[in-house]
């Protein structure tokens, strides 16, 4: 008997020590959240894809409680990416605006405007070590996929604000696929100077078949799905069917609540299988009797393999 409550008192002690680390974790990245979507501060990073190095600078500040935010890719000219609240316009030169409705620019990590409840349900948080990051000192916090083939993320917080310093998106065997890194922070109480003119900009007025999202099922319906990987659903709502050049037999749009996967099905070419990798996002392409299959998305190419593959012609 002694020995069975001895082993009980250690169970529930390891278990207590599990709940207590995760909750940090969490912990830790809700406060990581709350620096990106609360401070004033003017950024610049980059984005490391293979051989591929893209940068940015970012700008974001609150002012009478909106929020403003500006994104500007460094490596592509005549491009601004700006939000006021939920509306984001895409301007470029002697072209319309695009706009689109949302609290946050899709260009930036999704990761870190997704709910905490949601991520809860697909990844085991557990805290690293302390390093020093561009005069910095950074906290690790990996956020480990329950699922297999869904991707991992590993972060480096900043320890004084908790603002992440670097993000790499990882595979099985901790293979990093994708890695975002700030280069320069400037945290300031007071809305970056540059965001002061966006207060002043006339920016177009959005209308509303701009902003209308339409339902994008196909009526094919001879065309189904049968299998969907662990956490994820059809979106039930999406924007416009994409314009690839050939007709579209059915599409469907995959989402976790943090990723998102299309499934494009088209004519047959009759070519063999092929698979292409950028960065995070596997691009897999599967040809059938009466169809072929597409896959975009941050999945696995065995993943992106069994959806191809679970297209059926009814």
């Amino acid at each position: 008997m002694r020995w069975f409550l001895l082993l009980m008192l250690t169970a529930s002690a390891i278990s207590s020590g599990s709940v207590l680390a995760e909750s940090k974790g969490w912990q830790l990245f809700e406060r990581s959240q709350q620096a990106v979507q609360t401070r004033n501060f003017d950024a610049s990073y980059v984005v490391f894809k293979g051989e591929q190095i893209t940068s940015f600078r970012w700008m974001h500040g609150l002012s009478e409680q909106q929020s403003l935010e500006q994104l500007v890719p460094l490596d592509v000219d005549g491009i601004d990416i700006l939000r006021k609240g939920k509306v984001v316009y895409y301007l470029t030169p002697e072209k319309p605006a695009l706009i689109t409705l949302s609290s946050y620019i899709k260009e930036l990590p999704s990761l870190l405007y997704q709910s905490v409840e949601d991520l809860q349900q697909l990844y085991d948080p557990v805290s690293g070590s302390v390093s020093q990051m561009g005069g910095r000192s950074a906290q690790l916090l990996r956020l480990t996929a329950y699922h297999p083939g869904r991707l991992s993320y590993w972060l480096w917080l900043d320890v004084e604000t908790g603002f992440p310093l670097r993000i790499d998106t990882v595979a099985e065997r901790h293979q990093v696929l994708e890695r975002w890194q700030v280069t320069h922070l400037q945290l300031s109480p007071q809305l970056p100077e540059a965001l002061n003119a966006l207060l002043e900009l006339s920016l177009p007025i959005p209308d509303r078949s701009q902003l209308q999202v339409t339902d994008s099922k196909a009526d094919t319906s001879d065309i189904t799905l049968a299998w969907l990987p662990s956490g994820f659903k059809l979106a039930e709502d999406t924007p416009g069917l994409p314009r690839l050049g050939m007709p579209l037999l059915q599409y469907w749009l995959l989402s976790d609540g943090l990723h998102q996967v299309s499934v494009f099905v088209q004519q047959p070419n009759q070519q063999p299988p092929q698979a292409y990798r950028d960065g995070a996002t596997t691009i897999y392409v599967q040809s059938a009797e009466h169809f072929d299959v597409t896959v975009i998305g941050p999945v696995t190419l065995d993943i992106a393999r069994q959806i191809a593959d679970a297209v059926r012609y009814d």
